[in-house]
């Protein structure tokens, strides 16, 4: 093989090289990426509380399972791991709640899958407030308030 016939065939290989490093790069990239888009945000918020150095949680058990509130003060956020949950009829839902001495702050809608639910709460919390999730209309209490007790109530005390 002559010297021209070396260096073509050199340029060659690296080529293939280079194109397969590409390849191997654009399908991992898109991994990730896709693994981001179809990570639910509560899962999210979770992971961001674990790793949060003032992370807090308490679990509490009630007819039929165990839920768990974890929150961070650094973090902003507090999210319900929640197993055992009821099943509910297409006109009800889970209802998350701050409850501040006697007064119940709305914080979210839920439903459950398979009686298991990730939630992640809406609003703030306040240092003693309890986590509480009742069975509401669909949609949520169109009072703002509970109507029904709580079937979860989780203090953070």
């Amino acid at each position: 093989m002559s010297a021209s016939g070396r260096r073509t065939w050199a340029r060659g290989v690296f080529a293939l090289a280079a194109c397969l490093v590409l390849l191997v790069g654009i399908g991992w990239g898109t991994g990730v990426i896709a693994k981001l888009w179809n990570t639910p945000a509560a899962v999210t918020a979770l992971d961001e509380i674990e790793r949060a150095p003032d992370a807090a949680s308490a679990a509490v058990d009630f007819d039929g399972g165990q839920a768990t509130a974890h929150w961070s003060q650094s973090v902003g956020k507090v999210v319900l791991v929640a197993e055992g949950l009821p099943q509910l009829p297409t006109d009800r839902t889970f209802e998350l709640w701050f409850v501040r001495g006697d007064e119940p702050v709305p914080a979210g809608t839920f439903d459950a899958d398979g009686g298991a639910a990730t939630a992640e709460l809406t609003g703030t919390m306040q240092p003693g407030d309890t986590i509480a999730v009742t069975v509401e209309p669909a949609g949520g209490s169109p009072s703002g308030a509970p109507t029904t007790a709580p079937i979860i109530a989780i203090p953070t005390v």
